[in-house]
């Protein structure tokens, strides 16, 4: 940023302090302002950084409709290679929040390109973790699995917080179940579950176990899996968290129906039958297959 003027770097700052500090309507009304001081100064790509910047505020107010056309348009004319990034890794989350992963993918792939090419290690770090969040909710499991022990080796480097790193942590380890290497996924699970126990993030730690319960499953361990999963599922009523409620008591009637357990299994699935109120064949459903061979937990 070569040609940006004092008042730029100053509104740019302040802008950045104020959104750390959780003042959106302040840091985006000075990224506004920086954005008009580039236009002023007649340099597209301090604009086109400025715009991108407050799209990251917009992202976090959930005002961002309209704006992904505008970063497509920044990330197809940026020559700066840091601001094409910008632009990729803004446009993978309004995908994201739009809930279309296939196309918030894509551009989280860009993203990472464009991160390797600027050669910004925070931006490599953060674009492996996004990469690997959609390639994981998109089922892609060694391309998730790949970019996320990316992301833990530039963590250290980098200064990623340690809750942070654990839940990458866990999401490798759930990758590796995945792709046949339970044993493997479970180490790395059970290390992101001891770390955010003694962080205190209980609200966590219920996907956590129920990534463990998974990985106990798939390794036969029944009585361990039911027990990870009943710790999932306590955790998860407590923080009212349907997703992995749900989930985890698939899971649980699976362990269930393996240990030849009937009273149990019909408890876990008189229970899900509350999440489908008009599928009149759901336990006889889900009677039929193991439902851990076909169902993504992060999807």
């Amino acid at each position: 940023m070569t040609g940006a003027s004092e008042r730029y770097l100053r509104l740019t700052q302040l802008a950045q302090r104020a959104f750390t500090h959780g003042r959106l309507d302040r840091a985006l009304a000075l990224f506004v302002a920086a954005e008009d001081e580039a236009k002023r100064l007649g340099d597209r790509e301090l604009s086109d950084r400025a715009f991108c910047n407050r799209c990251v505020v917009l992202l976090e107010l959930d005002r961002i409709d309209g704006a992904v056309g505008e970063l497509k348009t920044v990330l197809m004319r940026a020559r700066d290679p840091f601001t094409a990034w910008m632009a990729a890794y803004y446009t993978a989350q309004v995908y994201e929040a739009e809930g279309n992963i296939p196309r918030a993918l894509a551009y989280a792939r860009r993203a990472s390109e464009q991160a390797g090419t600027c050669g910004d290690r925070r931006a490599l770090f953060h674009s492996a973790n996004q990469h690997g969040v959609f390639a994981l909710k998109d089922s892609c499991f060694s391309e998730a699995a790949e970019r996320f022990q990316a992301a833990l080796e530039l963590a250290p480097e980098v200064g990623g917080d340690e809750l942070g790193v654990s839940i990458t942590r866990d999401n490798l380890g759930y990758c590796l179940m995945c792709v046949g290497q339970p044993a493997e996924g479970i180490s790395l699970s059970s290390d992101a579950a001891a770390a955010i126990e003694t962080i205190g993030a209980r609200q966590y730690l219920a996907e956590i176990y129920q990534d463990l319960c998974y990985g106990a499953l798939q390794m036969g361990r029944f009585d361990e899996a039911r027990a990870w999963g009943e710790k999932a599922l306590a955790l998860a009523r407590e923080y009212d968290n349907s997703t992995v409620s749900r989930n985890t008591l698939m899971l649980l009637a699976d362990a269930a129906m393996d240990a030849e357990d009937e009273p149990a299994t019909e408890s876990y699935l008189q229970s899900l039958s509350e999440f489908y109120p008009d599928f009149r064949g759901m336990k006889d459903f889900l009677r039929a297959f193991n439902v851990r061979d076909v169902i993504n937990l992060k999807a």
